[in-house]
């Protein structure tokens, strides 16, 4: 399908991540030519789909961990590190940020859900349920997509129409949050509506996948929007469908969750796929060692490692989530999220995120470790953290104590009844649990603990909109009715 730019006068389409503005949003859509044909039958509604999960992967491949980890305290400089997180890491970040600062893309993705949602009702199906499926996933991509938005940026554009060429000149402005948050609501339940119960495929939307971004939607205005306790209800009404889906399951093994062999696993109820041959990428060429960096070219490294990338390492996990890591020597996870190596021979201490390496071959390495947006674990997790809110804490710890049986062997692990020592518990166990998946900026906020347990924002709890993000300067430039973030500058 041929695609072209369509300048819509709101923000940089550029990749999030990246510094470059092409206009206020330049939006990569179907020329005009091309509208009136693509969407004559179900094989182009298929490859609209496909498309869509395309972009979706394009956004989240590196936002999901700007956004979710690294202002959490949680990652510092590797050894090849040149401090370009810095206002991240010290959560200092202003407008000449680049990093997780343009919402291009996210609005790419949203105008790819806007035109199946626009093109496909029209497109007769053999089976209807294929239809449903395609759109289905239209309505959560859209409501995944923007949920993030209002979590990063608060007030922004709210578009829910399809655009397909440049004829329009667009300047619009930002949208009030709840309204954002609203569409969210009604898009969550518009995909349960359509999504059949068959789907299972789970590196894209399924009934249970849209349970889960529903348990944490409504779980997050009850925690951090004063959502009162129907949303609380809400949100365990969503986890309890996704508790009966009987492909899901908690597996035994920690390690089999990431084992590239073992890919699409019972655990796993949504996921970034990636595939060799197909498309490779993700945040994790930035965690290993290249093999420039070790001192010696020993046996070793092959043998004990095997951690060579033609990338350099410029993350690590923070002293503070390694020290946690290694807090019981019994946690399983440990090894499997995180890596660390003495060459006893030259002196040399080597550490590495260990999490999504992907495949070593053929003295090549290939990025393609899928990286999950929802696990089974976290179901039980939210779970918990639900109970604990209800004020029954004994039977949070049920929930919690099955995801920390698979960590250390143990029954039983935590015992408090306490609502505030279990939030603690909790959020250990979140960071821990969830290292290196995007997951610790949300739920320290959730929580409540971002100003007690994040080191650079103690005591900031009174600096306007800390906890979203600004807009890049660069991409407010061409569009004079978007504004900074009030805070920043």
């Amino acid at each position: 399908m041929k695609r072209k730019f369509i300048n819509l006068l709101l923000l940089a389409a550029a990749a999030v991540g990246t510094g470059s503005c092409l206009g206020d949003m330049d939006i990569e859509q179907k020329s005009k030519i091309t509208a009136t044909n693509m969407w004559r039958d179900e094989g182009d509604a298929r490859g609209a789909m496909t498309g869509l999960y395309h972009q979706m992967r394009a956004v989240f491949q590196t936002a999901l961990i700007y956004w979710g980890d690294y202002r959490a305290g949680t990652f510092a400089d590797g050894a090849g590190g040149s401090g370009s997180a810095k206002k991240m890491f010290n959560n200092i970040l202003d407008s000449s940020e680049t990093k997780g600062t343009n919402w291009g893309s996210s609005y790419t993705a949203i105008n790819d859900a806007n035109l199946i949602l626009k093109h496909v009702p029209g497109i007769a199906f053999a089976n209807e349920a294929d239809k449903n499926l395609i759109l289905a996933n239209a309505y959560f991509v859209r409501a995944y997509v923007y949920y993030n938005i209002a979590r990063v940026w608060g007030d922004a554009p709210l578009l829910l129409t399809g655009f397909e060429s440049s004829d329009a000149d667009l300047q619009p402005f930002r949208d009030d949050a709840g309204r954002i948050y609203g569409q969210v609501a009604e898009d969550i339940e518009s995909a349960l509506e359509l999504m059949p119960a068959s789907a299972t495929d789970c590196t894209v939307a399924t009934r249970s996948a849209v349970q889960m971004l529903k348990a944490d939607y409504y779980l997050w205005l009850y925690q951090t929007r004063e959502g009162g306790p129907k949303t609380l209800e809400t949100a365990d009404e969503a986890l309890a469908e996704v508790f009966k889906d009987s492909r899901l399951k908690l597996l035994d093994s920690y390690a089999d969750v990431f084992d590239i062999t073992k890919k699409n696993n019972d655990e796993i109820i949504l996921t970034i796929h990636l595939a060799q041959g197909e498309y490779e990428g993700g945040f994790a060429s930035n965690y290993l060692l290249p093999q420039t960096r070790f001192h010696s070219a020993s046996e070793h490294i092959e043998t004990h490692v095997k951690l060579m990338t033609s990338d350099d390492q410029r993350f690590i996990f923070s002293p503070a989530l390694v020290e946690l890591m290694y807090k019981d020597e019994r946690d399983t996870r440990t090894p499997v999220s995180y890596g660390d190596w003495t060459d006893t021979d030259e002196g040399y201490h080597y550490t590495w995120v260990n999490k999504f390496a992907g495949l070593w071959q053929d003295n090549k390495r290939y990025f393609i470790s899928d990286i999950p947006l929802y696990r089974y674990a976290e179901a039980l997790m939210f779970k918990a953290e639900i109970e604990n809110e209800k004020g029954d804490t004994p039977a949070a710890l049920g929930y919690l104590n099955r995801v920390a049986k698979r960590a250390y062997g143990v029954d039983n692990y935590y015992t408090t009844t306490d609502y505030h020592e279990f939030k603690e518990a909790l959020m250990t166990e979140y960071l821990k649990e969830f290292a290196a998946e995007g997951k610790s900026w949300w739920n320290y906020i959730r929580l409540g603990l971002a100003f007690t347990k994040i080191e650079s924002l103690r005591g900031r709890q009174h600096e306007t909109n800390i906890l979203l993000w600004p807009i890049a300067s660069a991409c407010m430039n061409e569009n004079p009715n978007i504004r900074q973030t009030v805070g920043y500058n």
